[in-house]
């Protein structure tokens, strides 16, 4: 990925490797295909002569108005979707968290998928991956039939949001449909730790599922070996699954540098301890079972889940996590960032308070601060950020729907086209960025004191005179 070669307040080399530290290679794909989009659109204006680098327009670049090249419907859907669905699995724990009842609360513990791709030439990457994890999580809900509380992982928000997707213009059906699924959470990973140990206090009963030896996988474990919550635990030794992880491995080293260069893998080597060796360490502290043996004494489990008790009690254990959204990455990494954000933020600012010197830079600008605003877990800024988008949209489409003769009208053969990208564009900044404004600040689904739609409304309002305005100005130019 590169960029317009004058200066910028951004680094968009930092950009694309920070979104490899929020939720695996899935989401690092949305947030990637996004940014690429931006940067191939700047890029192309940039050859075109149209700008100098993110804030330098030319003469060109300042009489251009919309570019349509820039206005990328998928990309834009699929980062603020998947980041949706994570906020909205997270809210929706943390709902189920805060309620007081006496009914029985499970967590499900187990060692992630691994994933492996690699770039194969011609712009192709071609992935592997193990699926035991995923099958097993699938099945344990109707198993079980308890309330089930889980760490939302990176392979699930792939498989998932296969079905969510359709959903991305109807929270309300996606709200519904996570909330029929177990409870998810979203943990950072710089301190996931923190938030698994908040956890276990408040469960009655813990299903562990080894599929793989990981320096993760045996931290949980022992933090269940004390005595408080031992004979609690169910432990699923999966030794298919450990072979098949530890061929995983062997697989991405072969193929390393061999299928062409790795572009995301699992790290660490093999692990210290064999499968028997954990077996038999496991077995002498826990109840252990095999897959299909868990799956044949179901009853048994079910009856030693409503014979659990948890530490703290209904009426002590209520709680919520923070939704810590953003990059594990070093403290001067996240710093950069922020400033990153707060510097498009200030581009934004400009111009909707004063003139706006080049439109298809001011997209660029909103564009970047969606991204970085998203990137960040700050969706009260991404909600802001897309009122601006929106108004954008909006009046470019009030500019260029009625017809007649002038010299930016619309090409007749492509016209309802553009104009249908306007309002697509648009119209989804509009649905998911009033959300992501109230949710950015409530731990809640909606917010009641109507305060996020009177800020998305001034933000709209103020960016559409703006803009307005520009449009007025090329057009009085061209006569």
């Amino acid at each position: 990925m590169t960029s317009p070669t004058a200066a910028a307040p951004v680094d968009f080399r930092l950009l694309d490797e920070a979104s490899r530290k929020l939720l695996g290679y899935y989401v690092h794909r949305k947030f990637h295909n996004h940014l690429s989009s931006i940067v191939a659109a700047l890029n192309q204006q940039y050859r075109d002569g149209m700008n100098e680098g993110l804030t330098q327009p030319t003469p060109l670049g300042r009489a251009m108005l919309i570019d349509f090249r820039a206005l990328d419907y998928n990309a834009l859907t699929d980062v603020v979707g998947v980041c949706l669905y994570v906020l909205l699995c997270h809210t929706t724990a943390n709902a189920r968290l805060q309620h007081r009842d006496d009914a029985k609360r499970v967590l499900y513990l187990r060692g992630y998928d691994f994933e492996a791709a690699f770039t194969t030439g011609g712009g192709v990457a071609a992935g592997i991956s193990t699926w035991d994890t995923t099958g097993f999580t699938l099945d344990l809900p109707a198993l079980l039939q308890r309330p089930l509380f889980k760490i939302l992982s990176p392979k699930e928000v792939d498989s998932e949001t296969v079905t969510a997707e359709r959903y991305y213009e109807n929270l309300d059906k996606m709200m519904r449909w996570i909330s029929q699924r177990p409870a998810a959470l979203y943990l950072n990973a710089l301190h996931w730790r923190r938030g698994v140990l908040e956890l276990i206090p408040r469960m009655d009963h813990f299903i562990v599922y080894v599929s793989s030896i990981t320096e993760s996988a045996l931290w949980e474990l022992e933090q269940l070996r004390d005595a408080r919550y031992r004979d609690r635990v169910t432990v699923v030794f999966d030794e298919q699954a450990l072979e098949k992880k530890a061929s995983q491995l062997d697989l991405q080293q072969a193929m390393d540098g061999k299928a062409g260069s790795t572009i995301w893998s699992k790290p660490g080597g093999a692990p210290s301890l064999t499968a028997a060796q954990l077996r038999e360490a496991l077995a002498d502290v826990f109840t252990v079972m095999r897959p299909d043996e868990f799956k044949a004494n179901i009853e048994a489990v079910r009856q030693r889940i409503d014979d659990s008790h948890s530490e703290l009690k209904p009426g002590e254990r209520e709680t919520t996590l923070d939704f810590a959204f953003y990059p594990a990455a070093e403290g001067s990494e996240l710093d950069r960032l922020r400033e990153m954000s707060h510097a498009l933020a200030k581009l934004v600012e400009a111009g909707q308070t004063g003139p706006i010197d080049s439109l298809p830079l001011f997209v660029a600008h909103i564009q970047l601060l969606i991204h970085v605003s998203l990137l960040l877990g700050d969706h009260e800024a991404t909600g802001r950020a897309l009122a601006a988008y929106s108004a954008v949209m909006w009046s470019a489409s009030n500019h260029y729907e009625p017809m007649g003769d002038r010299a930016d009208e619309l090409p007749e053969e492509n016209r309802e086209r553009l104009l249908g990208m306007l309002d697509s564009n648009g119209g989804f900044a509009e649905y998911a960025g009033r959300r992501l404004l109230a949710y950015g600040r409530v731990n809640e689904l909606a917010d009641p004191t109507g305060q996020a739609d009177a800020t998305w409304n001034a933000i709209f309002e103020a960016t559409a005179k703006s803009v307005d305005k520009a449009f007025a100005d090329r057009r009085r130019a061209a006569e």
